[in-house]
């Protein structure tokens, strides 16, 4: 609500609400119609398994999220695909593009009704998968999570210090995630939405709380009864004025292809901006009035001297010198596995140092910044595990949780995540900008431009339609990551 209004828990909709009745996203495009007439499976919420085979106990291969759907192969049941003890499925199995299986019928499976007011409401809530940040991100202050509109009697029920709350807004807090926003959507919800409302007939709040320093994602903002409501992706229902937000990181590492006059080995930034030092006549170093912008990357010939304060200093950029713990010297690798062949792709990652190279083959492609985990190399439940791993599987995004120092912690949607042993994986990171720190609970946190990119070039390669996948034998290989000191 505006911040100069008296608070209002009135059933109005904000004045300057409109809907074109398009049911359209306020964030990020829905997703297309198919370009060809091929039937179709949909998801009508949470993650739909996609199977080897058509059996219930046969391997995951693969998802697709609510709102999403995928192309069937063929859509003519069967007789040994409808249901019996062996496959147990409501109404059938379907082979789906390009490979598996879904199951169709039952609360957790697909539908052939591209019409469900779950799958509709589910699809203006996707994220944008052509943004380096698919969801708006924030961090919780104590919200409720509704999972219908609360009426303004339901509000004060729920939220005991409401009235209190609205008269004095939280105050801007860097450290607790930023600032609370008071702008209004200026719209009210979907009238998709509002028939997904009406039809599921929803408990009024979810059994779990946003609890103060939780890290919630949404896609789409609407106003009413009130307030400005903030609807994450699994259909929940977070009061904007109970979530804070700051800037996102914009770390975007060195893409070696596309600029071939980056080449390693390169300096990268990763404390301040830092001064740059020139080479006297008298052969001393003297300091300037010029800076290298933190998380900035140029390159280096590794000579090394002496300089002041007794420091060693780094000759980049041709003629530039920067003392040695300003920088993370960023380095070809000495050691490419034998088994690695010229149109292999890998990544190798270095924990002490702070830096992820991707190669195909021997070439490196694409250079960039990492947080490994707070424990650095140590064998502890916070470091990052050494070693040649392989990626198991590829979401588009995920929720992560865990407990650290007697707290839990829970994180909605990470992006781009890939885990290549048990919990751990490599991922987008948006609520630091600590790129080349250990911050993590042991997995590889980069930036989600840069976490994107990656996605994106890793193999195995994400199918049309598809929210996760795993390496298929031997149409989907898996890329290798090696973890190194």
């Amino acid at each position: 609500m505006p911040s100069d209004a008296e608070p209002s828990l009135s059933l109005e909709e904000h004045p300057k609400a409109k809907s074109d009745g398009s049911g359209g996203t306020a964030f990020g495009p829905i997703e297309p119609k198919p370009a060809d007439e091929r039937g179709r499976l949909f998801a009508p919420a949470g993650l739909v398994r996609i199977f080897d085979k058509p059996h219930r106990d046969a391997p995951v291969i693969g998802a697709f999220r609510g709102g999403q759907s995928v192309a069937m192969k063929d859509s003519t049941l069967t007789p040994d695909r409808k249901l019996n003890r062996e496959y147990l499925c409501d109404e059938g199995w379907y082979p789906v593009e390009p490979r598996g299986f879904v199951c169709v019928g039952g609360g957790e499976h697909a539908t052939r009704d591209g019409n469900d007011p779950r799958v509709v409401a589910a699809m203006a809530s996707l994220p944008d998968v052509n943004a380096d940040y698919p969801f708006h991100y924030g961090v919780s202050v104590g919200a409720p999570q509704y999972r219908r509109l609360p009426t303004a009697i339901e509000q004060r029920e729920q939220e005991k210090d409401l009235d209190a709350h609205l008269a004095h807004p939280v105050e801007s807090d860097d450290e607790k995630g930023g600032a609370v926003s008071s702008t209004p959507a200026g719209k009210p919800p979907t009238p998709a939405f509002l028939r997904y409302l009406e039809t599921t007939k929803l408990p009024l709040v979810d059994e779990k709380p946003a609890f103060s320093g939780m890290k919630v994602s949404w896609t789409q903002e609407f106003d009413a009864n009130g307030r400005t409501w903030l609807l994450t992706p699994d259909m929940t229902i977070l009061p904007k004025d109970k979530v804070r937000q700051k800037p996102l990181p914009d770390l975007r590492g060195i893409d070696l292809k596309a600029n071939p006059s980056m080449k390693l080995p390169l300096a990268y930034f990763w404390t301040d901006d830092t001064t740059k030092f020139r080479m006297g006549s008298d052969g001393k170093l003297i300091e300037t009035a010029e800076k290298f912008k933190r998380h900035s990357f140029v390159r280096t010939s590794l000579k090394q001297v002496r300089g002041p304060h007794g420091l060693v200093y780094w000759n980049v950029d041709d003629d530039a010198w920067v003392a040695y713990n300003t920088v993370s010297i960023i380095k070809k690798a000495e050691y490419i596995a034998p088994h690695i062949g010229p149109r292999d792709k890998w990544v190798e990652v270095r924990v002490t140092w702070g830096y992820l190279l991707a190669y195909e083959g021997h070439e490196p492609v694409y250079a960039t910044a990492i947080s490994p985990g707070q424990d650095g190399i140590a064998n502890s439940a916070y470091s990052t595990a050494r070693g040649k791993h392989y990626v198991q599987w590829k979401l588009l995004s995920g929720d992560m949780s865990g407990r650290d120092k007697g707290s839990d912690w829970y994180v909605q949607e990470v992006p781009w995540v890939q885990y290549y042993r048990d919990n751990f994986a490599l991922h987008g990171a948006w609520w630091h900008d600590d790129f080349g720190r250990p911050k993590s609970h042991g997995c590889i946190n980069v930036s989600p431009p840069d976490a994107r990119h990656l996605f994106g070039w890793m193999d195995p390669p994400m199918p049309d339609g598809w929210y996760a996948v795993s390496p298929y034998a031997p149409v989907a290989k898996s890329t290798m990551i090696h973890i190194r000191p």
